[in-house]
């Protein structure tokens, strides 16, 4: 009685953390990973309600910050590496902990599949501050990466675009810190594939 017991509840174990994996965020942490991300084709879902919405974002016109306005298309899947560089809290400064990271993005950029592609890089952060804030701090971040990324691995800088999308697409709810970190963000994606 005590075997089975001890089984069900296994068994149970099993299948609840089944589901909380399964909602996991899968950020990519190797250039061959990345590399198999960006060269993948989109998925389009089907869905009888459109699911596009338009949004204001951070981008570089003319060598300086502008809002445009950007649509979102959420039935599509479009390939984009998911990427937890980090930085200081209030800041766009890069913490040493994710130069290794960024060595693999890097390392994908330059690979045969992607080198002569253009790529957009964009910041991403938590719902913490107002969104005027946030859309400035995501495009920051996404600038500090682009120059580490030109300086360390010689990419021209037209190859590399930045958006910075502030809090507006959050991967989960911001309503824990663990939720806000994993929100907290850089996600690459290919241009005009």
């Amino acid at each position: 009685m005590i075997q089975k017991t001890a089984l069900l509840v296994w068994v149970a174990f099993l299948v609840s953390t089944s589901f909380l994996w399964a909602d996991e965020v899968r950020f990519q942490t190797t250039s061959d990973e990345m590399v198999k991300e960006l060269t993948r084709p989109p998925v389009k879902y089907r869905s009888f309600a459109s699911k596009k919405r338009t949004i204001a974002v951070a981008e570089r016109i003319n060598n300086k910050m502008e809002k445009t306005i950007v649509v979102v298309d959420e039935n599509l899947d479009v390939p984009k590496l998911k990427i937890r560089i980090e930085f200081d809290y209030d800041s766009s400064a890069l913490k040493k902990s994710s130069y290794t990271l960024l060595n693999e993005v890097g390392t994908a950029l330059i690979s045969n599949a992607i080198k002569d592609k253009t790529i957009m890089i964009n910041g991403h952060t938590d719902s913490d501050g107002t969104q005027t804030y946030n859309l400035k701090l995501s495009f920051d971040r996404a600038d500090s990466v682009k120059a580490y990324l030109v300086a360390a691995f010689n990419l021209p800088e037209e190859r590399l675009q930045i958006r910075g999308y502030g809090e507006l697409l959050p991967l989960k709810p911001n309503t824990i810190p663990y939720n806000k970190q994993i929100n907290r963000r850089v996600e690459f994606e290919i241009v005009n594939r």
